[in-house]
């Protein structure tokens, strides 16, 4: 009996395919996504991205500006306004990582860098001191950066809202994470009710499966919304998120992205076979998503070429709209574009499910 049953399980294991992948692929690629973004994120395969404007304008100012521009460790480019504003304002829109102004020559006493950054990516200071004091003291002789010099003035970005960035930053990944997961285990309904036969009963009716599928899209878009509210609510009871200031941005982008999740849950769920294989691809995929688009990891930590793929996720794009409308005061303008990419995806994801369970059940 023993052996019987353990032929049967394995049989079965052969013939679905779907669970065959996901059992012994998905782990792997798995691995593989976690100790890339972690080992980038140890600082060894980080390269970012720095604003350079010389003030200065002196022999060793501009020796120090082409030593940074073709240091390998980092994307600089220089900013030919050469102003603070015009750095403060690449790096407050999220263009660059930080932002370095030679305020003074650097052969000469004092503190002759501005350093201008964002709280939310904090590891990004100490990184670029080190490049800095690495270039000034190879290319810059006489200066000895490895002796107790004040070199840095530090102008962070935060403004009245110190402290927040990274509060506000998590509470965009956990809110694009858990809608997701959520929109998941309510879309199962759909492989339920085409198993019980009531999608066929539902198709023979007089209006279809269009108000069946757009009943569901909206309770999970609600569910979602109303997901998000909780989660600001405390970010706003515990640590002063803004988001009554800007309750209209946020409630925009909340509902962009809980279409999104909902869209992209229904189209995944219609195009599996059983409940166990849509769970189980479900969450690997979006815990791929979630690694990838940041809601574990900030991007700015990964290699260039995982934060490029990094923006084909819903996660990058739920992020990066709630850190303009709440932390960059970023305009209608500039954050409609993330709007529209999470709605269309929704919207993609709707049509998938109603198209496939509507194939399915001919």
């Amino acid at each position: 009996m023993i052996l019987a049953m353990f032929r049967v399980m394995l049989l079965a294991l052969l013939r679905d395919r779907g669970a065959l992948a996901v059992t012994f692929l998905l782990p792997p690629l798995i691995f593989v996504i976690f100790a890339t973004v972690f080992a980038g994120a140890s600082g060894e395969a980080v390269r970012l991205k720095l604003v350079v404007a010389d003030q200065a304008d002196s022999p060793a100012s501009r020796r120090l500006v082409a030593a940074l521009m073709a240091e390998p460790n980092l994307r600089a480019e220089r900013d030919l306004d050469a102003t603070v504003a015009a750095v403060r304002a690449k790096v407050r829109s999220g263009r660059v990582d930080a932002g370095l102004v030679m305020l003074t020559d650097p052969a000469g006493a004092g503190a002759p860098f501005l350093l201008i950054t964002d709280p939310t990516r904090a590891m990004a200071a100490p990184l670029i001191e080190s490049q800095v004091q690495n270039a000034l003291a190879e290319h810059v002789p006489g200066v000895d950066a490895g002796k107790p010099r004040a070199l840095f003035l530090h102008d962070p970005i935060s403004g009245a809202k110190k402290g927040r960035g990274m509060v506000l930053y998590y509470a965009g990944a956990v809110t694009i994470l858990f809608a997701l997961f959520s929109a998941l285990y309510g879309a199962l309904s759909l492989i339920e009710e085409r198993n019980a036969g009531i999608a066929d009963r539902i198709l023979a009716g007089p209006a279809g499966l269009a108000p069946a599928i757009g009943g569901k899209f909206l309770f999970l878009v609600l569910q979602g919304l109303f997901q998000a509210g909780a989660i600001f609510l405390v970010a706003k009871l515990l640590y002063g998120a803004p988001v009554r200031a800007q309750i209209a941005p946020w409630l925009v982008t909340s509902l962009a992205a809980s279409a999104c999740a909902a869209g992209l849950a229904m189209g995944l769920v219609a195009l599996c076979r059983t409940r166990d294989q849509a769970q189980l691809i479900g969450i690997s995929l979006f815990l791929i998503l979630a690694v990838v688009g940041g809601s574990m990891v900030p991007r700015f930590l990964m290699p260039p070429w995982l934060q490029g793929l990094g923006t084909l996720t819903p996660h990058a794009w739920v992020i990066d709209a709630y850190q303009a409308v709440l932390w960059r005061d970023a305009g209608w303008q500039d954050v409609y574009p993330a709007w529209g990419v999470l709605v269309g995806l929704g919207l993609a994801g709707l049509a998938l499910a109603y198209f496939t369970v509507r194939r399915v059940r001919r």
